[in-house]
């Protein structure tokens, strides 16, 4: 038994124990990353695919179908990926995009699985109440080629690694081992949907703490990330169903047979006016996302940035006035001419002076500011209020976060978050800061022209 232990012992064979051990768990690691990979990439080429379904399912219903047939055929010439578009006519012709499948092979509408020319794909089937179908395939070989990517470079990385702790003592090699044990621990508890697992970090440790911290930062990240598409998700459902409920009630009033004319036609009203609270919602979360995925970009044109906020102030003036508020304006001289996406720019801007005049309070003082120089510009809207508590600073500029939790008051929650965006989109951001007394808001903006 001692000489088994005494030739165990020697540096050599450690080495190749400990190697073979750490080999074991790169492969569970590797594992591990594969199978929750695997239906993370689904579930986000999904949501992808469903993501560019609506924008151009919406852009069929603001433009036409010929202009959404043209937009498929210049991202085809264009942009390469993972994801094919084509739109058919009801006559089965196609409009637009890249022509894979005739409109006969085509699945039933929804998602199903198609094979082209060998290679297998998943194919998105979309009818449009403007007419035509709208179809997204997706190549499921570039999923595998993606998986087979990241499992080498996470084997890549993890080699230098393997070769240094095979040529270490027993003490390393046992520090390693716990180590890599806490590690897997973790990574097995997040494969298996607990993101609140933690790696072991100590705040004094070594270099391995300071990966469990790395680690650790990039996990809390992700599921503030899941907590807060909770909260989109909880808040847009709350935030519908009132008015999806009078749609209903107001439907099915106006199907009655007993309902006078007059009380239908009224009835069928109050229903679109329903139906347009509900598509100025959705409206507004997708320019949203245009701009924070940077799509508005080609939007953009050179304007005198002055002139268009003092055209804005001009609008809200008799508002401000009515309100017995006054309205002061801080702008140069000159003119100040700026690369931006005057529409997305003219709606965060209102947004703001709307909120200044409905939360500051009658007889409040409301500042418009706007200075410049060769490289920033800072847009701000300043009130005397009572302002925000500053734990609510930051939090007012995410979508759907209304301080009134009970919701009393008419809106969405996305003012601020338009504004967010508009500031992202120009290559700046959006501070909310203290008046004292009061509130200003401020966009600062980076200047492209």
């Amino acid at each position: 038994m001692t000489d088994r232990f005494r030739i165990s012992a020697r540096p050599g064979v450690l080495a190749a124990v400990l190697g073979g051990c750490v080999l074991v768990l790169l492969a569970l690691t590797l594992a591990a990353v594969d199978v929750a990979g695997e239906g993370q990439i689904a579930r986000r080429q999904r949501l992808v695919a469903e993501t560019a379904r609506d924008y151009f399912v919406a852009f069929a219903h603001e433009e036409g179908l010929p202009a959404m047939a043209r937009a498929l055929d210049r991202r085809a010439r264009v942009e390469e990926g993972a994801f094919t578009f084509a739109v058919f006519g009801d006559d089965g012709r196609l409009l637009g995009g890249e022509p894979l499948l005739s409109a006969k092979a085509l699945p039933a509408p929804g998602y199903g699985d198609v094979e082209i020319a060998g290679r297998p794909f998943e194919a998105l089937v979309q009818p449009m109440a403007t007419g035509g179908t709208l179809v997204i395939f997706e190549d499921l070989a570039d999923r595998g080629a993606f998986r087979r990517a990241v499992l080498g470079a996470v084997g890549l990385a993890l080699m230098p690694g393997l070769l240094a702790i095979a040529a270490a003592t027993l003490w390393l090699q046992r520090l390693l081992v716990r180590r890599a044990r806490g590690l897997a621990e973790a990574a097995e508890r997040i494969a298996a949907g607990d993101l609140s697992a933690r790696a072991p970090a100590d705040p004094n440790g070594d270099v391995f703490d300071d990966l469990g911290r790395s680690v650790n930062a990039m996990l809390a990240r992700i599921e503030t990330l899941l907590a807060d598409l909770r909260l989109a998700t909880d808040s847009l459902a709350h935030d519908l169903r009132l008015p999806l409920a009078r749609v209903r009630a107001a439907l099915t009033q106006a199907a009655d047979p007993a309902l006078a004319e007059e009380d239908r036609l009224a009835q069928i009203e109050r229903a679109g006016l329903g139906a347009e609270e509900i598509l100025a919602t959705l409206s507004t979360l997708l320019e949203i996302a245009r701009a924070e995925s940077g799509l508005s970009a080609d939007s953009m044109s050179d304007i005198d940035l002055t002139q268009l906020v003092a055209e804005i102030a001009e609008l809200f003036a008799p508002m401000l006035e009515d309100a017995g508020q006054t309205l002061t304006l801080d702008l140069p001289y000159r003119p100040t001419p700026v690369r931006t996406h005057a529409l997305l720019l003219r709606q965060a801007l209102g947004n703001l002076l709307h909120n200044a005049s409905r939360y500051a309070g009658p007889g409040a003082a409301i500042r418009v500011g706007l200075a410049a120089d060769t490289n920033r510009v800072l847009l701000s809207v300043t009130d005397n209020g009572p302002g925000v508590p500053a734990a609510d600073r930051m939090r007012i500029l995410q979508r759907f976060v209304r301080l009134e939790e009970s919701r009393t008051q008419a809106g969405s929650g996305l003012g601020l978050a338009i504004v967010a965006a508009c500031a992202k989109l120009h290559g700046g951001e959006a501070r909310v800061e203290d008046a004292e007394p009061g509130l200003r808001i401020v966009l600062d903006l980076a200047r492209l022209t």
